[in-house]
């Protein structure tokens, strides 16, 4: 009968993986090893004539308690793994006589392991969603003999081998349906209302709330990994005003959002202008289909890339008129918004991507995504469109 394969049971097989082939691709040619999942004393009469390492994982720990946790979310699990080595007699020249003993065959594999899991503890490994992954460190840890003798007292007949133990953690269990997620926090204010039923009514009329100020930033792109700065510049030329977090209300025609006039942003970028296209603006979007309660969920937008540094400061006493910026922000980029929803939310960051190279010594600019970097990234912004109350 099938059975779906969940996080936690693809990690454990892709650590199996990772020990038949000693990590190398392809696998050495001194490594004819089998490696099996399950409890040593079930698993020892279907070994055969073959050395062969057996992973029996045997406790499973919550990492720690999370009164905050929420049913639905990723749970992490500190997982116990017993690497169990079973050798067996080998004739390498087929004259009679036994050349390496099951016993230093035994010996041999597990410092094989120890020697792998000392080099690289940290493991890659791709996650139920399109570009996520989770990393895992193997932990040595130490058993006393009265564990030892607990553990191997339940395989029946099987003797005692030589075994090393490894905490891996953390290992994620990832849910089947994602809980939904909540919506940034943009400004603050107090209000109270002793209806209950309130509790997601539209923030009333005519009472102001605080929203972060901008500071005045100044870049030093003399530091190789100097990190970019944002803001969002609005209004006319005469009335010019900068932000990190904005609300605007759209209206709603025909029980739909109306978004004909969709609001469009500039946004100011801080770095090294002398350097071009070594910005990218990166964020997420956030749905909320409920008037009532958060049912939303951030997803990635599409990346705008090829960006380049407008100025290498944020003085917000001295704003750049409409226009001028070299980056709009526009409807299209809130990738796949639905007027169908009730509100939505856009965080955004401007990032760039470097890469130490170590024969020069130097940090360089590398694309956006390219594996082996380093993602350096600005402060946040922050959009929250509404519909307008009826």
């Amino acid at each position: 009968m099938p059975l779906p394969t969940s996080s936690l049971a693809r990690i454990c097989n892709r650590v199996r993986d990772h020990l038949a082939t000693l990590g190398e691709t392809p696998t050495p040619v001194d490594w004819d090893v089998g490696v099996s999942i399950g409890a040593p004393g079930i698993n020892q009469a279907a070994l055969g004539n073959r050395n062969t390492l057996n992973l029996f994982f045997y406790r499973f720990e919550p990492f720690a308690l999370t009164p905050g946790a929420r049913p639905g979310e990723v749970q992490w699990m500190r997982v116990f793994c017993i690497i169990t080595a079973f050798g067996v007699d080998e004739d390498v020249d087929n004259d009679g006589n036994t050349d390496f003993s099951a016993g230093f065959n035994e010996l041999r594999m597990l410092t094989q392991v120890m020697r792998l899991l000392q080099e690289r503890p940290v493991m890659f490994f791709d996650g139920d969603d399109p570009g996520e992954v989770w990393h895992t460190q193997f932990i040595p840890h130490p058993m006393m003999d009265e564990q030892i003798n607990q553990i191997w007292a339940t395989q029946g007949d099987a003797i005692y081998r030589p075994s090393l133990v490894y905490e891996i953690a953390l290992a994620p269990v990832e849910p089947h349906i994602p809980p939904a997620q909540a919506t940034r926090v943009a400004s603050v204010g107090s209000y109270a209302d002793g209806d209950i039923t309130h509790t997601n009514r539209p923030w009333p009329p005519g009472r102001e709330t605080w929203y972060p100020e901008v500071p005045s930033v100044v870049v030093d792109s003399s530091n190789s990994q100097w990190a970019p700065a944002v803001a969002l510049v609005t209004g006319p030329a005469d009335g010019r005003q900068p932000a990190l977090t904005l609300h605007l209300q759209v209206p709603v025609v025909g029980g739909v959002a109306d978004f004909t006039n969709f609001p469009q942003f500039d946004i100011w970028i801080a770095g090294d202008p002398a350097r071009s296209g070594d910005i990218s603006l990166i964020g997420q979007l956030l749905q909320n289909p409920s008037a009532e309660r958060s049912e939303g969920h951030w997803t990635d937008i599409d990346p705008v890339l090829g960006l380049s540094s407008d100025t290498d400061a944020i003085d917000v006493l001295s704003l750049p008129p409409p226009g001028t910026t070299g980056f709009t922000l526009a409807q299209a980029h809130w990738t796949g918004i639905a007027n169908t929803h009730n509100n939505w939310q856009l965080q955004l960051f401007a990032e760039r991507n470097i890469r130490y190279q170590a024969d020069t010594g130097n940090w360089v600019d590398i694309p956006q995504g390219e594996a082996g970097g380093v993602r350096i990234r600005s402060n946040p912004l922050l959009i929250t469109l509404t519909r307008e109350a009826p």
